[in-house]
């Protein structure tokens, strides 16, 4: 049974390449096979085989964190409190990289998942994100809702049509 969501999360960014691509490259010998696509899946739309390394897995796994913030509810139930802060001492638990997974978990303890509303999870997040960029002596974001919600969230256009912003 297929069900419809209207969330900017639910689609795919591919499926804008490939529109783009179509147009653009009518040729027989450009158009993508299914085993081309099965083949791109395997890296996880990174352009690169299975498995990711370190660097690929972080970047995934902060889009995945800053993603479920930026769509996680204003005024979530109490399932979806427990559910989330659920997520995140899973994944301090079972992160692929023991290094960053120790890491994760000792800052997941020392500053637990606010997950009381969507606002403060995407800050959260993001306050998470800037710890561990300070350690790679990367630069940190702006934690503010409005810039977060602008690099994660779908954005309704005048004409009513979503588009991504600032990916």
């Amino acid at each position: 049974m297929s069900t419809t969501c209207d969330d900017g999360a639910c689609e795919k960014r591919r499926d804008l390449f490939d529109a783009v691509r179509k147009a653009t490259h009518r040729d027989a010998s450009t158009t993508r096979t299914n085993a081309d696509d099965a083949n791109a899946d395997q890296g996880a739309g990174t352009g690169t085989a299975a498995p990711l390394d370190v660097d690929e897995l972080g970047r995934a796994s902060w889009a995945l964190m800053h993603t479920i913030a930026a769509y996680y509810p204003q005024k979530p139930t109490h399932a979806q409190r427990v559910q989330a802060r659920r997520f995140f001492d899973a994944l301090g638990d079972l992160y692929p990289c023991a290094t960053c997974r120790a890491d994760l978990r000792a800052d997941v303890d020392a500053h637990p998942p606010r997950c009381e509303s969507r606002e403060a999870l995407a800050k959260w997040v993001c306050e998470r994100h800037n710890v561990v960029n300070e350690k790679l002596g990367k630069a940190k974001m702006s934690c503010a809702i409005d810039a977060l919600d602008a690099r994660w969230r779908r954005a309704k256009t005048t004409e009513g049509r979503e588009e991504t912003e600032a990916l």
